[in-house]
């Protein structure tokens, strides 16, 4: 019984996709340009700043930016952190120096298994 077990197990550890690409390591690479999405809600103008370019919003939108190429396509690394861009927030909040700031421009690495079946 445990000798079924462990071949079931080396089995599917074998015909797993991630140790297929482990094993494999045949990566292919695309970088992709884009804009980020502009922090939510209006802010003061050190605070959307921070949100915008660093932290979990940074590297959650940096990610997405491959994920939209097609599915299975992931973040390898930010090759360019891109520039800040910061709009002054209208309605309500004119005259109370809130902004909205995104990254312009980011360019990401992203990669994908390459499968040779």
């Amino acid at each position: 019984m445990k000798l079924n077990l462990f071949c079931l197990l080396a089995l599917l550890f074998v015909f797993s996709s991630s140790s297929y690409a482990l094993s494999v390591d045949e990566w292919e690479y695309k970088s992709v340009t884009g804009d980020l999405k502009p922090t939510a809600g209006c802010k003061d103008k050190a605070v959307a700043e921070k949100q915008a370019s660093t932290g979990y919003r940074f590297e959650k939108y940096t990610t997405e930016l491959c994920n939209q190429i097609a599915y299975g396509w992931g973040k390898d690394k930010v090759l360019e952190q891109g520039e800040l861009a910061c709009e002054a927030c209208e309605g309500e909040y004119e005259g109370a120096e809130k902004y909205r700031c995104y990254m312009k421009d980011v360019t990401v690495q992203c990669k994908m298994v390459k499968r040779g079946w």
